[in-house]
């Protein structure tokens, strides 16, 4: 029997005899696979970003930076973690006072001795931490007639911590403090250059100017018993201003008689103010300069910065960061880094 030969169908002869929801099936296949390929091309990116993210940050992801805040959005209190989990330790500054921190206009962002220290620590502590700016009076409140006291940001715990504050009897009664990292200026009067101060002052009739939220208040001048005929209830002589210029200026124009202050160097250095009168103790701070200032339930916090900044000064990255305030932080006021640092 012989065979019969037929002839193979053509392309199109093929297509003709597929049915036409089998061609729809097989594009519909066609369109998941490419989107399969995508989704996985699009993973496959993510994880090398993860990866590189992994490599630039690792454990030590670290930044401190300046954050403008008015406040209104730290009711909340300190909740804030990283996205492995780590805590975002807030730390608050509000005193733009100089080389120990100042307001850079060129980069936006906050400098000075006090930035550098904070900085270097966090870093040896292996600790995330960013830097917030807020007003200085949300840390510590200090009032002319009344008693100082905690400030509603720190108290209601819009940030962890508040940098430079001074370890006063005051505070301590409300407030935890680290180890100092910085000397205090001690307090001094002041008073135009064209007036003077009997010694030691007797203020009867005279009215006297502090920086708000200082340590330098009425309520340490009360402690100073050579002072004689001086009440801090007074509300009529006592009289706060917020920056050391306002204050200088009010010398000037007789608006005060005297200013009981630290003695910084931006009232050494103009020439219409000067030193009325030089206490030989210092009662203002018995216990130490300015530190980390913060709620007295923050023992993990205190304990790393102090334990932190222990290891800061035994290494010559210190020595760079004193020096770096005349270096780096020259063009602004304030003590010299022999003197400033501890």
């Amino acid at each position: 029997m012989a065979l019969e030969m037929t002839e193979a169908p053509s392309t199109s002869d093929t297509a003709k005899i597929v049915p036409e929801d089998e061609k729809m099936n097989d594009n519909a296949s066609k369109l998941v696979i490419v989107c399969v390929a995508l989704a996985n091309l699009i993973a496959l990116v993510a994880l090398v970003l993860a990866i590189v993210g992994v490599a630039n940050n690792g454990s030590n992801e670290y930044y401190i930076g300046a954050t403008n805040s008015d406040g209104s959005s730290g009711s909340g209190g300190t909740s804030a973690f990283t996205s492995s989990g780590d805590k975002i330790w807030m730390f608050q500054i509000g005193h733009f006072i100089g080389n120990t921190q100042y307001l850079d206009e060129d980069s936006g962002t906050v400098k000075g001795y006090n930035v550098d220290v904070v900085n270097a620590v966090c870093q040896i502590a292996n600790k995330n931490c960013r830097l917030v700016w807020d007003l200085y009076e949300r840390c510590w409140l200090s009032q002319a007639g009344s008693r100082p006291r905690g400030g509603e940001g720190l108290m209601g715990r819009w940030y962890d911590a508040c940098v430079g504050w001074s370890y006063t009897a005051d505070r301590a009664r409300s407030v935890l403090f680290s180890d100092s990292f910085e000397n205090f200026a001690p307090p001094v009067f002041i008073v135009a250059s064209s007036r003077s101060l009997s010694q030691p002052p007797d203020l009867a009739g005279l009215i006297t100017g502090h920086l708000d939220g200082w340590y330098a208040d009425e309520h340490c001048l009360d402690m100073y018993d050579q002072v004689t005929n001086f009440q801090s209830s007074d509300k009529t002589r006592v009289i706060h201003y917020v920056s050391e210029e306002d204050l200088a200026d009010a010398l000037v124009a007789g608006d005060i008689d005297a200013a009981f202050v630290p003695k910084l160097t931006y009232f050494t250095n103009r020439s219409d103010i000067k030193i009325g009168y030089d206490p030989e103790e210092n009662k203002c701070l018995p216990f130490g300069g300015p530190a980390m200032m913060m709620q007295k339930d923050q023992i993990e916090l205190n304990s790393w910065f102090n334990e932190g900044f222990r290891q800061l000064r035994a290494t010559s990255e210190y020595d760079a960061i004193c020096k770096n305030v005349a270096n780096e932080h020259g063009d602004q006021p304030g003590i010299a880094y022999d003197d400033l640092c501890v």
